[in-house]
Order: structure tokens, then sequence, then C-alpha cells
């Protein structure tokens, strides 16, 4: 395994790096994408087979919410793992494995979130993914093919660390940080086919030795965040056979889709869920 990261000042350059990233052999899969220190940054991850992926990106959320939907609609197993509001552009991030097994939350704070996750987790969406603040919403992903996961919230980088220990002592890998409003979100999965990792450095160069590293020892960047002068990296390493057998196991046990019918009335997001 491998991963790497790009970073670019315009969402044109960006644009072309990916693609130009997509070219490289091995295939290499964008997983997250991020504003950092003013640029456009992508990071992917290398997953050794014939997996192309796909984002979409569109100025206002009304129609990437039909975009996403369409992606869905594919029948290609578009599932979605990253939404981000970046330079007044609205991101969506799709991996292409099957079967079709995410969606999404949007809340308006982070009270609202909170509710909003109890109740996917007890209609037996098991699987919270990943956690994005993007134009003053709350966006949380979520997978039925992964069974338990769990979140904690914090307000210092010191209080997520402890959190970090406290959730690996009861079983729950880290696989993505958010910071916003003062506060930090911190994502974890219950999963015996991954271990995960972090690193705080204090600028570019000592992240990317850090990533160097963590590749070296197989071990794949999945998600990251810069806040003031700290760069928090978030690394998993993956039993892929493992891995599919858990994905297995849980859909098996997987509630009925939700539905929603929702037409949206302005090019903002509604806090809701799409499923």
């Amino acid at each position: 395994m491998a991963s790497l990261y790009i970073s670019t000042q315009t969402y044109a350059e960006f644009q072309e790096q990916v693609s130009e990233t997509w070219d490289l052999d091995p295939e290499y899969t964008l997983r997250d994408v991020e504003y950092i220190g003013g640029r456009w940054t992508g990071v992917f991850t290398d997953n050794n087979v014939d997996q192309v992926n796909a984002y979409n990106e569109t100025a206002d959320f009304a129609t990437l919410r039909l975009e996403i939907q369409e992606r869905w609609d594919e029948g290609k197993g578009y599932n979605l793992i990253d939404i981000d509001y970046i330079d007044d552009k609205w991101i969506a991030v799709f991996d292409n494995s099957s079967p079709l097994t995410t969606g999404y939350d949007i809340s308006a704070d982070l009270d609202e979130f909170a509710v909003d996750v109890r109740d996917r987790w007890d209609e037996g969406y098991g699987g919270l993914t990943n956690v994005e603040y993007a134009n003053g919403y709350w966006f949380s992903i979520f997978d039925r093919g992964i069974e338990n996961s769990s979140y904690r919230i914090t307000d210092s980088l010191t209080g997520l660390e402890e959190v970090i220990q406290t959730q690996e002592e009861e079983g729950f890998d880290l696989v993505g940080v958010e910071y916003a409003e003062e506060t930090w979100v911190g994502v974890f999965n219950d999963s015996l086919a991954s271990t995960s990792a972090y690193s705080i450095t204090s600028d570019r160069g000592e992240f990317n030795q850090d990533l160097a590293e963590f590749t070296e020892a197989g071990y794949d960047l999945i998600d990251f965040e810069r806040v003031d002068k700290q760069w928090i990296g978030v690394y998993e390493k993956t039993n892929s056979d493992l891995a599919e057998l858990e994905r297995t196991d849980a859909l098996g046990r997987e509630a009925n889709q939700i539905i929603i019918d929702y037409t949206p009335a302005i090019n903002i997001p509604t806090p809701g869920s799409y499923f």
C-alpha cells in the first residue's frame, strides 16, 4: 500500500493534478479533499486494484445533492466518502465499490448532529465514517458495510489525544479528524481488519517525513487537518481480505435503506437525511 497527497494554488491546477495522479501506475484513489493553508489538497491511496473513483464539483448544494443521487443511480457503486465546501465550490468524492452502502446527514449544529448520528445508529447504520464541516453545516457520512463506530467531541488538541487513547483502549481506531468552530471531532471505527495511527507535527517538512515513514511501514494516509501550525495526519493499515469479510458480515445485518423524498427550495443545505 502507498499514499500521497497533492497541493495546488488553484482549482484548475488541482483538477489537472488529480487527472495526472489517476493516470499513474499503480492506480490511486482520491480519498479526501481539503483546503490547507490556502491550497487545494487531495489525499490519494493506492488500492492495487483497477478502481477509478470520481468527484463532482458544483456552485450550489442543491445541484450537488442531485449529482450525488445521480451517481448512486448509475449502479456503478459510487459510494460517497467525502463532502466539502472550498472557495465557493461544493465538492463530493466517491469511491467505486459495490454494493452501494453509503448515505449522509446534514446537521445545523453539533446538538443536532448528535441526535442525527444516534438516529442512524438506532436504524442499523453502524458505520459513521466521516464528519465534515462545510459552509456552516455538519455533514456526517455513514456506511452500512461497517458495523460499529463512534465519535468524540473535545475543545482542544490535547483533549483529542486523550480521547484517541481512550477509544483505542476500547478497541476503536481513529479514522478521521475534523476541526471547526473551536471544536475537534474524532471519528472511530471498530474493525479487526485495520489498525490506525496518527501524527502531530509543527510544519510541512515534519509532516512529509512522518508520511514517508508511515508509508514505508505499510500505512495509508486517509485524512489530515492543519490547524494553526499543527499538522495532524491519520493513517491506516488494512488487511483487505479480512476487511471484505467484515463488510460482507455487516451487510448481512443491514437495515432497510432509508429513502427521503426531498426537493430543495434554496441553494444551501437543508438539514436532513439522504440515504
